[in-house]
């Protein structure tokens, strides 16, 4: 997320980690020594702490700063000046990132593939990313063309086409960029022993629960039970070792609930391919320009209905945003030390998922407020107005996987409680 920033731009990381009960006493000096890493509090310009009874008895024209710690022996990370008067809160919750679905032929109510044997169909797809290549002139990828043989069925065209699709797209930039999966309108059957399974992304080996006692090779599996979810053709069963036609595309699982087809239900099915975007993989030093992957997918054959299922969102408060904003606002502190020989990296405080020592998808949701003001700057020969914004990103606490500021006891809840907001207003 790329800011406009004309004069201040300054951003500060709360660590939901750090408790309230350990910041410095009301009114005592805050120093590097006292405020651990990643605690967040409200200072006065003589740097000491203010808590809510002494924000509230500030008045139009005092003013105040929000520190965050960086560790014994590091700078104290600080928000330029604030006027009491002229700033002005603003607060959004975390919300997740969508990436977008966009469905070809049955989309789970209606449509189907087309029928037609010896034919070649494909799928265009169309970059909608907001990136400098495609903004312009976005770039055109293909699922296909495949040929179907001469008994065509939409159950042999889906499976092509996700074959092709999965080639296509691997070498694609963004980590595959999209997946492909097939659907089918053909309700599954329960098998009396194989129930459920161990699925690995990327892997066409699937592990059963328990040997099938009705479902062969040639048979659809479908990994979940209602006709949204993806199936997958068997290729060969040896036992609780379960072979797909192609890779299996969602997350590694344990435990799946799993349904079958026949093959001769498949064969007259109705099919479509669920094309989803994937999340790009992003660092602040390469990968710099972070979005929800948006495409257009258009059929070979165009009375084939496309469904656009759900949107793409970028979310709001996710890490990889935190992280941008956090990389552009060292430049304003002075770190410049990347355009030395050798470069050295800007230290970098946001969670990122499997990266930072134990942080999850779940412990890594920030809420934000940003604090906007405008400062008259008057001299000898000009008048101007100085635009400052303090972006303070709010690490969540998981409860039982919903972020929530309100439930801990962080400084983050004690900072904005200070501010005289509601702790329950940044719960996601």
């Amino acid at each position: 997320m790329f800011r406009k920033a004309n004069n201040v731009f300054s951003v500060i990381l709360d660590d939901n980690a750090q408790a309230a009960a350990a910041l410095p006493a009301v009114g005592a000096l805050v120093t590097d020594a006292n405020l651990a890493k990643g605690a967040v509090v409200l200072t006065d310009l003589g740097n000491r702490r203010l808590d809510a009874a002494a924000f509230g008895a500030l008045v139009d024209g005092d003013q105040y700063r929000i520190v965050q710690g960086k560790g014994l022996g590091q700078q104290l990370m600080k928000t330029p000046v604030i006027t009491v008067g002229k700033d002005k809160f603003t607060i959004n919750s975390f919300k997740p990132a969508v990436q977008q679905v966009t469905i070809i032929g049955y989309n789970g109510t209606t449509g189907a593939l087309p029928v037609a044997n010896n034919t070649d169909y494909w799928i265009k797809i169309r970059k909608r990313d907001n990136d400098a290549a495609n903004r312009s002139q976005p770039m055109s990828l293909f699922a296909g063309p495949v040929q179907t043989d001469a008994t065509g069925t939409q159950a042999e065209l889906a499976t092509l086409l996700v074959a092709n699709g999965y080639l296509n797209f691997k070498d694609e930039p963004a980590n595959h960029y999209l997946k492909f999966e097939a659907i089918c309108d053909e309700p599954g059957a329960t098998d009396a022993t194989a129930t459920s399974a161990d699925v690995t992304l990327n892997s066409r080996g699937v592990v059963l629960n328990a040997g099938p006692t009705t479902f062969v090779a040639g048979d659809f599996i479908r990994f979940g039970t209602t006709v949204n979810d993806p199936v997958y053709k068997i290729t060969s069963v040896v036992g609780t070792a379960l072979t797909l036609a192609t890779p299996y595309t969602g997350d590694t699982a344990t435990g799946v609930t799993i349904e079958y087809v026949t093959a001769a239900l498949a064969a007259t099915a109705d099919f479509g391919i669920k094309i989803t975007g994937l999340v790009a993989p992003f660092n602040v030093n390469t990968f710099r320009d972070y979005y929800a992957n948006r495409f257009t997918a258009t059929f070979s054959d165009s009375s084939v209905l496309v469904t656009p299922s759900v949107g793409a969102r970028n979310g709001n408060g996710v890490w990889q945003q935190v992280a941008m904003d956090e990389y552009l606002s060292y430049g304003y502190e002075g770190q410049n030390q990347q355009l030395a020989t050798p470069s050295i990296a800007r230290d970098q405080d946001v969670k990122i998922p499997n990266v930072t020592t134990g942080a999850t998808a779940l412990t890594s949701k920030y809420s934000c407020l940003n604090i906007a003001w405008t400062e008259d700057i008057r001299g000898l020969v000009s008048v101007d107005n100085g635009i400052g914004n303090a972006v303070i990103y709010l690490n969540l606490l998981n409860v039982a996987g919903t972020g929530s500021l309100s439930a801990g006891v962080s400084s983050g809840k004690e900072l904005v409680t200070a501010l005289g907001l509601s702790p329950a207003a940044f719960n996601e």
